[in-house]
């Protein structure tokens, strides 16, 4: 992709023109092209004729509406991102925009910075979407094609997704920053029955704790200072979708009952309101904090882990899947010759193998950015030693770390514990074919101890059989 193609559907020729210019000036990374239509009809006569990247589309048109042009589009491509503009203050324009999937919703009227904002996440999104349909070997028939995650680890992860597309069962995604948890939970929904829904993400994390409650379920016009209009919360946004709640660890002791009773119910109740809303979101939940510990000194609910850890999928961190490094660095290569109009061919021999020898604290997002640090300093065809950050050249006169240990991982017992831990179950299951009996006698492990550990790093003995 060299460009981003936006369609614009509003029957306001001065209001299509406004957002137009503001799109053009914005900093996207690609440059936008924009066309218009002035109505629905039209527009799907335009949708029918080219790929568009995304689509802007008003709610009240004549000859077809915004929400009828919508069903239609999805209909011919759920996989299209779509953003409805509405009248300002017309909650149920946005409700009904989402249930039949929209990613997003703007109002009028239409502030540029806040158009930019609601593009430019649509765009990411997107662009993860295609990443995931380009990678995932579990949805292609050759699942021994050359893509990227085709390490043992990941192809053991990319079955597990696979079958929890199939199911509405809850997921928790572990691993440290940096690693693809969104990335895993975004394949969950957008290769299950639900990918014609909405997939709605929030960072736990980075909500202010006195608007977490508003965030998740929403609140009704004047239920605290400030409440100046209804907000329709995370979880009724969801509704038919998934609802990704990002580092859960990070969720206040208050609100996890509140999510606790969501869970068990499927019901909420907005701030404010008496009435219950029933939520149909399926919830995927992930975290680079360790739970277990968490529970034992009373600041994450034993209760709420369980109903969150039904699925279990821990996701390696880069420096125990070497086997990936250069499939990924051949990708964000990809990727920046498109961005940066560079036309990169490879690394070479020498900087390969101190990618491969670093410890990357910082998984697959520090290597996208040390591949993109290296198109801006590289004046040659090839990467370069030269090109990459001080401590990945210092790498390169280092032997190889030993697998599954790193010097800042080290420092932490309990992490390096579990890690240690996680590694040799590994390696006694695969030793013993995943016989449970087998290896308990062999490794001295008392069997309970052994399926708790199971459970905890997401083991499934059946990949470890062999035919004999």
């Amino acid at each position: 992709m060299n460009k981003i193609q936006v369609l614009i559907v509003d029957d306001e020729p001065e209001l299509r023109e406004s957002i137009k210019l503001a799109l053009e000036r914005e900093d996207f990374g690609l440059p936008v092209v924009t066309a218009e239509a002035d109505n629905g009809a039209k527009a799907l006569q335009m949708f029918s004729q080219t790929k568009w990247d995304l689509i802007l589309l008003d709610v009240r048109m004549p000859e077809m509406d915004g929400l009828t042009t919508l069903k239609k589009i999805k209909e011919i491509d759920p996989s299209t991102f779509v953003v409805l503009i509405t009248a300002h203050g017309n909650v149920q324009d946005a409700i009904d925009a989402i249930k039949e999937g929209a990613y997003d919703y703007v109002e009028k009227p239409i502030q540029a910075e806040k158009l930019s904002e609601i593009v430019r996440k649509a765009l990411d999104a997107r662009e993860m979407v295609s990443k995931i349909a380009m990678s995932n070997p579990i949805f292609d028939d050759d699942i021994e094609s050359d893509m990227v995650g085709g390490s043992t680890q990941m192809r053991q992860i990319f079955d597990l997704v696979s079958r929890l597309t199939k199911v509405e069962t809850t997921v928790l995604i572990r691993g440290e920053n940096g690693t693809g948890k969104e990335l895993v939970a975004r394949a969950i929904h957008f290769n299950s029955p639900r990918k014609a829904g909405p997939f709605v993400a929030i960072n736990c994390g980075a909500i202010p704790v006195n608007l977490m409650e508003s965030e998740l379920f929403g609140h009704e016009r004047g239920a605290f200072t400030g409440a100046t209009e209804r907000k329709i919360g995370k979880f009724q946004l969801a509704n038919q979708g998934t609802l990704f709640l990002d580092e859960i660890g990070e969720l206040p002791p208050e609100m996890q009952v509140k999510l606790l009773r969501v869970l068990q119910d499927k019901t909420f109740m907005p701030v404010g309101s008496n009435r219950e809303v029933r939520t149909g979101s399926r919830v995927i939940a992930a975290t680079n904090r360790n739970l277990e510990r968490m529970i034992v000194d009373g600041s994450f609910r034993e209760d709420l882990f369980y109903r969150l850890n039904v699925m279990p999928i821990f996701i390696p961190p880069l420096r125990e899947r070497l086997d990936d490094i250069e499939s990924l660095v051949s990708r964000f290569i990809e990727k920046f010759n498109l961005q940066h109009k560079r036309k990169m061919t490879g690394v070479s021999d020498e900087s390969l193998k101190a990618i491969k020898h670093y410890g990357w604290p910082g998984n697959i997002r520090e290597l996208e950015n040390v591949i993109e640090h290296a198109f801006i300093v590289e004046n040659s065809s090839t990467i370069s030693l030269a090109s990459l950050p001080q401590q990945i050249q210092a790498a390169a006169k280092t032997t190889a770390p030993a697998p599954g240990v790193h010097v800042e991982s080290a420092l932490d017992f309990e992490e390096f514990k579990e890690k240690a831990e996680r590694e040799f179950i590994l390696a006694a299951l695969k030793a013993n074919n995943g016989r449970i009996n087998q290896t308990v006698a062999q490794a001295n492990i008392p069997k309970n101890t052994l399926l708790r550990k199971m459970r905890k790093y997401g083991i499934i003995a059946k990949e470890f059989f062999v035919n004999e």
